[in-house]
């Protein structure tokens, strides 16, 4: 995979004039940085199920304590500025123990403590808080227990089960002290933590001023316990679209963009002098997915045939390899390509192993005759003779590299006398339509930071954010995979439930989704973070070179 980190192997670096970020102790301290986010902050709870949205946790990520953080090459690591350690101490019932740094406090010297955890588990437990409006409750609703000891700064999670992706928990740790200034559990979460300009941090950063729909202003956390943040002021200006970004960039009224490259983008930063210019992969994947359920795609050897008939490196080639040749197509849709759970190697070709994804048309044609389609003239028809329906083939309008990929699915299937119509949706309807199943087939994106869960939240029996799909299969695979703490038996669980998946047509990965950081010269320490909280993970390393 791409590197998400330049100076390790593997970075593309798109832009030859460009300099190679330094380490921390070759900046400066001091200085202002404005970089550009696409949207205002619409909550500014980053756990609630409207506040947790890319750009938002992005912006909301200077303000919080984070038990792990995530490294360029997919590892997941303690966060020591705010941890002494985080093991699990029992696995029968299981345990998690978190030991508090004693020095970290919150911007008003409130000590961070158990109270945070353990508000911070009830307003995602429905068990604790049915009203909590969470973006995320699995793994939550499993913990019975929360102890402190030790004024606070030892804290014992027990759970009701075995819980894999433990690590995922507690992203973002919400102050206790001032969820108690809002009202009880549902009222501090919905409304008080949601509606109002966060007062206090637990992050190198605190916000300064807000104007709505105009900017952020961040300065320095006088209380930040971690090592010492370098630039003084960050300031966020709201800049709507991608090339006003790269216009306000190369005019000078930003100093970074952070955004989904183009092929028309990353020409125009290539030609900027004095930009650093990073390109790296993420693990966020761009796929493909089909219905099982309904009149036409219920039947298995339709889907089959369609996933056998798409040339996925093909599509790869047409639009991210014009500008990311490095970002290889994928073969799993369980993990990225190069990663590492546990520090076990994950990734396995499991489209290769299920034999889909090749181009191979007349495979596919092979598929549909036998089970009694023909292809009329250069129409599909059914088994029962009649003509093969329009399918409709759901994408985001505006995001360019989904509909150039549902221009190229069109293309391909039309080999097979299958007319796709593209739905192009909006925003505001592509969500709701994508979890309710309005499709035949699909484009779209999802982060797999949170391992098995992941995948379980899509596929699934009645999960969340299912859109139907049911196998007892996979159900099984998925159980086992969520309670299996050994990394290696893990992958292998993960792995089993990506061929079942791609034999069912419900997914068909293509690549791990390109992510492009452009910025001054100036400043350094500013990187590409796979994960989805993106690159202000590492904001209080940001700073002006010596």
């Amino acid at each position: 995979m791409l590197a998400a980190l330049a100076g390790t192997a593997g970075c593309t670096k798109i832009d030859d004039s460009s300099t190679t970020p330094t380490s921390s102790g070759e900046v400066a301290d001091g200085g202002t940085l404005t970089l550009a986010a696409s949207s205002p902050i619409a909550d500014w709870n980053p756990l609630s199920a409207a506040g947790d949205t890319t750009g938002q946790r992005q912006q909301q990520w200077p303000f919080y304590p984070h038990p792990f953080l995530t490294n360029s090459d997919t590892s997941v690591v303690l966060n020591t500025a705010l941890l002494e350690s985080a093991t699990v101490v029992s696995t029968s019932p299981m345990k998690v123990e978190y030991k508090i740094q004693q020095k970290a406090v919150w911007s008003d010297g409130t000590p961070i403590t158990g109270k945070d955890f353990e508000y911070t588990q009830a307003v995602q437990d429905p068990k604790k808080c049915a009203a909590c409006k969470a973006a995320f409750t699995e793994g939550y609703s499993l913990i019975t227990s929360v102890e402190s000891v030790n004024d606070g700064r030892t804290v014992t999670m027990t759970y009701s089960k075995p819980f894999s992706a433990w690590q995922a928990l507690f992203n973002y740790v919400l102050p206790a002290h001032v969820a108690a200034s809002y009202g009880d559990l549902a009222t501090s979460f919905n409304e008080g933590f949601s509606k109002n300009v966060p007062k206090v941090s637990g992050g190198p950063y605190v916000i300064k001023d807000y104007q709505d729909g105009i900017s952020m202003t961040m300065v320095k956390n006088p209380k930040w316990y971690g090592a010492p943040a370098h630039l003084d002021t960050i300031t966020t200006r709201y800049i709507s679209g991608q090339g006003a970004q790269i216009t306000a960039l190369q005019n000078g009224e930003i100093d970074l963009v952070y955004q989904n490259p183009t092929l028309d983008t990353v020409n125009e930063v290539k030609a900027m002098n004095g930009m650093t210019v990073l390109l790296g992969s993420t693990l966020t994947y761009y796929h493909l997915g089909m219905k099982t359920t309904g009149d036409v795609m219920s039947d298995a050897p339709l889907r089959k045939a369609i996933a056998t008939a798409l040339d996925l490196d093909d599509i790869r080639k047409r639009t991210v390899g014009q500008y990311a040749p490095d970002l290889v197509t994928m073969k799993s849709s369980a993990y990225v390509p190069g990663q590492k759970v546990g520090g076990v190697a994950a990734y396995r070709d499991n489209t290769d192993e299920v034999n889909i994804g090749k181009g191979d048309t007349k495979a596919a044609l092979g598929i549909l005759e036998q089970a009694g389609y023909r292809v009329t003239g250069d129409k599909l028809t059914l088994p029962d003779g009649k003509p093969l329906r329009d399918l409709k083939l759901l994408t985001l309008s505006t995001d360019v590299l989904r509909m150039e990929l549902a221009q190229i699915v069109q293309a391909q299937l039309k080999q097979l006398g299958i007319t796709v119509v593209i739905d192009p949706a909006d925003g505001s309807r592509y969500s709701p339509a994508l979890r309710s199943g309005s499709f035949d087939i699909m484009a779209t994106g999802t982060a797999l930071d949170l391992g098995a869960l992941s995948l379980q939240q899509w596929y699934g029996t009645g999960a969340a954010r299912s859109f139907g799909y049911s196998s007892a299969e996979a159900d099984r695979l998925f159980a086992a995979a969520a309670t299996e703490l050994d990394p290696a038996k893990q992958v292998d669980l993960m792995n089993q439930v990506d061929r079942v998946l791609l034999a069912d047509g419900v997914v068909l990965p293509l690549f791990a989704s390109p992510q492009m950081a452009v910025y001054s010269d100036k400043f350094a320490n500013i990187f590409i973070n796979p994960s989805k909280y993106g690159t202000t993970m590492n904001v209080e390393q940001w700073g002006l070179r010596k």
